[in-house]
């Protein structure tokens, strides 16, 4: 769901993030370009520093007039694993024959 409570893809019926995919789709897992593994000594900097956990993995977000690396716990990878040393997102895409 949005943020305002819109299904996400209503056309496929999906609301959220599910496990299960919907008919004619499969959910794979992708490598994040933009994520590194490791946290280099740094805290979780979810809900600006509310989450006091190790960080495993970080990407940079826009600071100010340049870019600065923004580190995050496990629990906050936003939807992401990580596997085989990768930070991975997942991605609903149709299968092949099923149009």
């Amino acid at each position: 769901m949005t943020r305002h409570g819109e299904a996400v893809w209503p056309e496929l019926g999906l609301g959220g993030v599910r496990d299960e995919a919907p008919k004619g789709y499969c959910w794979v897992w992708l490598a994040d370009p933009q994520w590194t593994v490791g946290g280099d000594g740094h805290r979780c900097r979810a809900s600006v520093g509310r989450c006091h956990n190790a960080a495993v993995a970080g990407f940079f977000r826009k600071h100010g007039p340049g870019f600065r690396r923004w580190y995050y716990c496990e629990s906050h990878l936003y939807g992401r694993i990580i596997e085989d040393g990768v930070v991975k997102f997942r991605r609903l895409v149709e299968m092949e024959g099923t149009t």
